[in-house]
């Protein structure tokens, strides 16, 4: 099993972009729901973290990444059936 990294993020909306922002390494992804957000912080954490080696070995293992939300708004209340 691979080790697992866990960061934690902060979900906010502004005008129909979603913002997922990781304090704790100063990073951000961004995109047009939540989970596109998340899988664009996913990848900004996957870079910052990746360490570029001359030569690495061939079978080098990498890092899983947990992204924990901590904050995020409200879900939108359901619409009430007619």
């Amino acid at each position: 099993m691979l080790p697992v990294m866990k960061v934690s993020a902060v979900l906010t909306e502004t005008s129909g972009t979603w913002v997922a922002e990781c304090e704790e390494v100063d990073r951000t992804g961004e995109g047009r729901t939540p989970d596109e957000a998340v899988a664009s912080l996913r990848q900004a954490l996957k870079e910052y973290f990746e360490v570029e080696a001359v030569a690495p070995p061939e079978d080098a293992v990498t890092e899983s990444i947990e992204i924990v939300i901590v904050d995020a708004p409200p879900a939108p209340a359901p619409e009430p059936a007619s």
